[in-house]
């Protein structure tokens, strides 16, 4: 199984996600790092353990369209050897596009931001981007459009409940199933994994890449759970 470090960054800073309360995310405490500065927060990560891939949450573009076109270009230059998911609140496929410019840097579609969906049957769409069905409250953020044709599904998704990020409530199983059932795409299970407990489970059920972000930053998963897996 691949752990895939999970960076959310407002206001230029890396916070602490939490229930996807955004307004009330606080800076990150970490024991693996003493920085907010996502350069800084990656390269202590990277000491950690050597991990091939990145996941950064923009929450600012998220929430009000504000990207930092500068940040993304100097994570590109700096860690050049790893790919890096990008979550930029992209809307349609200019904005899509925009983010295109670094070979390593792949773009993550959140369903929460996306106003239009047929484009996303283009095969370069399908190759270097990964789909986030983005849940909440048992909702589907997003078009159900685009929840009920899985043909549109690029080769790789993201399992997103928003409710059990931080929420130290254990990952959504039958939100998993359900994806799994309706389509043959790649499954990145995202949000509420607490222990080596959850990645077993996770494993299980057949997911190989899990988004994580608390767990890594409290000590409950270490080098030796990491490496067990």
């Amino acid at each position: 199984m691949e752990i895939i470090p999970v960076i959310d960054v407002m206001g230029g800073k890396v916070v602490h996600a939490r229930g996807g309360k955004r307004a009330e995310y606080r800076p990150l405490e970490s024991i693996l790092t003493t920085s907010h500065d996502p350069i800084e927060v990656i390269k202590d990560l990277l000491a950690f353990m050597p991990f091939s891939t990145i996941y950064i949450a923009d929450l600012d573009a998220i929430m009000n369209g504000k990207r930092n076109n500068a940040l993304y270009s100097a994570l590109s230059r700096a860690y050049s050897h790893i790919n890096l998911y990008l979550d930029a609140g992209v809307t349609d496929k200019l904005s899509w596009q925009s983010l295109m410019t670094n070979e390593n840097i792949f773009p993550v579609i959140g369903s929460e931001t996306l106003l239009e969906s047929d484009w996303l049957a283009d095969a370069e769409v399908h190759k270097k981007s990964i789909l986030s069905l983005d849940f909440k409250r048992g909702d589907f953020l997003g078009e159900e459009q685009l929840l009920n044709t899985p043909d549109l599904w690029p080769e790789q998704i993201i399992a997103m409940n928003l409710d059990c990020i931080g929420a130290e409530s254990g990952p959504d199983l039958e939100l998993l199933a359900d994806l799994n059932n309706k389509s043959n795409c790649s499954i990145i299970a995202a949000g509420g994994v607490r222990a080596e407990q959850d990645l077993m489970a996770l494993q299980q059920r057949g997911i190989k890449r899990v988004l994580v972000a608390s767990a890594l930053h409290n000590g409950r998963i270490n080098k030796k759970v990491v490496d067990s897996i």
